[in-house]
């Protein structure tokens, strides 16, 4: 994505999320430039992130917690408390939502911050909306349709369409796409199995 262009300060969840990014890249001791050079980002766009002057990808936002090896929801809102309980009620909050415009998608972690095996997501997709997921490590995952049609697409494979009601279940380790390639807006509930050697 492009800088925003404007003189608007930053959204609040937009400067969250930077402050939380600088976090985690002085925690790990490394310079703009390690980082790009880990992640395949270019450190110019690491540092407009960092100072949120830009939105992020999912698919980016995805790669850089693969690389530090957190969930989502500790970029939103930092590390995880305590568990106390032994029940979460799962929630869409927007305090626990990725936007990306350009990507047409809106992502909801589901855990609110839970260190569990399963790691649920919902994402709406806008027509033609579409997330490019490059993992790191190898996680066994669930893709449920809610509503609408989508492609689900790997490297060098046909893609396969699911319909409201259908789902996959794959082992991830590298590249894949989903798109909606219906005609509105689409929903999907993704659970992934955090693997906790990583």
């Amino acid at each position: 994505m492009s800088p925003s262009g404007n003189s608007e300060p930053p959204t609040p969840h937009k400067a969250k999320l930077a402050a939380r990014l600088k976090q985690l890249r002085a925690e790990h001791g490394l310079s703009l430039s390690q980082l790009a050079r880990a992640t395949g980002i270019s450190s110019s766009f690491l540092s407009l992130i960092e100072q949120a002057q830009s939105d992020i990808s999912i698919g980016r936002l995805v790669r850089l917690a693969e690389f530090y090896d957190v969930e989502l929801a500790d970029l939103l809102s930092g590390p995880p408390a305590a568990l106390l309980d032994h029940v979460r009620i799962l929630r869409t909050a927007s305090d626990h939502m990725l936007h990306s415009p350009t990507e047409g998608v809106d992502v909801y972690d589901l855990t609110c911050g839970a260190r569990w095996t399963l790691v649920p997501s919902l994402s709406c997709f806008r027509p033609g909306g579409s997330i490019e997921i490059d993992d790191e490590h190898e996680h066994e995952r669930m893709i449920y349709i809610l509503d609408g049609t989508f492609e689900l697409a790997f490297p060098e494979e046909t893609p396969t369409r699911l319909r409201t009601g259908e789902g996959a279940t794959f082992r991830s380790v590298g590249r894949y796409r989903i798109t909606n390639v219906g005609r509105g807006q689409g929903r999907l509930l993704v659970v992934r199995v955090h693997d906790e050697t990583h």
